[in-house]
C-alpha cells in the first residue's frame, strides 16, 4: 500500500482527507501539531490504515526532519498533503492589514507559507529518490480572489499556488506531480456556524467531505497527467 503523509490532520478538513485517502487503500502518517488530536483522528481509522502519529510543529525545521525521515524510513513516503494552515484557527483575528500587529503576521506567514515550504523540502529528496510521488498542498479560495481583513492569509495562500505551480515544473522529470485544492468557506473545529457566511452560487459552503474527495482524486491514477493545476473546490465563491 502507497503511504501518504498528512499535516494538519487534526483540522476538519484534514480529518476528511485521511478518511478519504484510507477509502481508496492509503497508508496514512498522520501528523498534527496536537498530537492527542492527531491520535483520535487515527483511532476512527481502521487500523491497517495507519503507518505512524507524529506530533509535528511545521515551522520547526529541526522537527519537520525528524518526523520526515521517521517516515521515509518505515515506510517510504509516496504522496504529501500539506493540510496545515489556517488564520482565525491560529487565534489571530480577522483584522484589516493595517490594524495586524506585525506578529500576527509574521504568525500566518509562518505556519500557512514557511511551514508548507519546510515539510515539502524535506519530504522531496525522499521523492526524488524513488522516481515518483505527489503533493497536493490545501490553498483557499482566498488565494485565486483576495478578501478584506484577510490580506496576509489570501498573500499566503496565493503564494502556495504559485509555488506549486513553479515546483510542478522543477520536479515533473523525476515523475512527481504537485497540485492544490482551493476550498471555499468550510466548517472548522473553531468556528460556529454562520449562516450568511454561505455566499457560493451554489447555495451551500464547501464540506470537508468535498476538500478530502479533491485529494483523493488528483492522488489516484485518474489524474495521472494533472500537475501544477488548482482544483477549485469553492463551490463558485471565488467567482465573487
Amino acid at each position: 500500500m502507497p503511504t501518504a503523509l498528512i499535516t494538519g490532520c487534526g483540522s476538519l478538513i484534514g480529518d476528511a482527507i485521511a478518511r478519504a485517502l484510507a477509502d481508496a487503500g492509503w497508508r496514512l502518517a498522520l501528523t498534527d501539531i496536537d498530537l492527542a488530536l492527531a491520535q483520535r483522528i487515527a483511532g476512527g481509522l481502521a487500523p491497517d490504515a495507519v503507518a505512524s502519529v507524529h506530533r509535528l510543529d511545521v515551522t520547526d525545521p529541526d522537527e519537520v526532519a525528524g518526523v520526515v525521515g521517521a517516515v521515509a524510513a518505515r515506510s517510504g513516503i509516496d504522496a504529501l498533503i500539506n493540510a496545515a494552515g489556517g488564520g482565525r484557527g491560529l487565534g489571530v483575528p480577522a483584522l484589516e492589514f493595517v490594524d495586524h500587529t506585525r506578529a500576527q503576521r509574521d504568525m500566518i506567514v509562518e505556519v500557512n507559507l514557511r511551514g508548507l515550504f519546510e515539510v515539502t523540502h524535506a519530504v522531496l529528496p525522499v521523492m526524488i529518490a524513488a522516481q515518483r510521488g505527489a503533493i497536493v498542498s490545501i490553498t483557499a479560495a482566498r488565494g485565486l480572489r483576495g478578501g478584506p481583513r484577510a490580506a496576509v492569509y489570501s498573500a499566503c495562500k496565493a503564494g502556495i499556488i504559485a509555488f506549486s505551480q513553479a515546483l510542478a515544473q522543477e520536479v515533473g522529470r523525476y515523475g512527481i506531480r504537485v497540485n492544490t485544492v482551493a476550498p471555499g468557506n468550510t466548517p472548522a473545529r473553531w468556528k460556529a456556524r454562520e449562516g450568511e457566511n454561505v455566499r457560493s452560487p451554489l447555495g451551500t459552503d464547501t464540506s470537508p467531505d468535498d476538500v478530502g474527495n479533491a485529494v483523493a482524486f488528483l492522488l489516484s491514477d485518474r489524474a495521472g497527467h494533472i500537475t501544477g493545476s488548482c482544483l477549485d473546490v469553492s463551490g463558485g465563491t471565488a467567482l465573487h
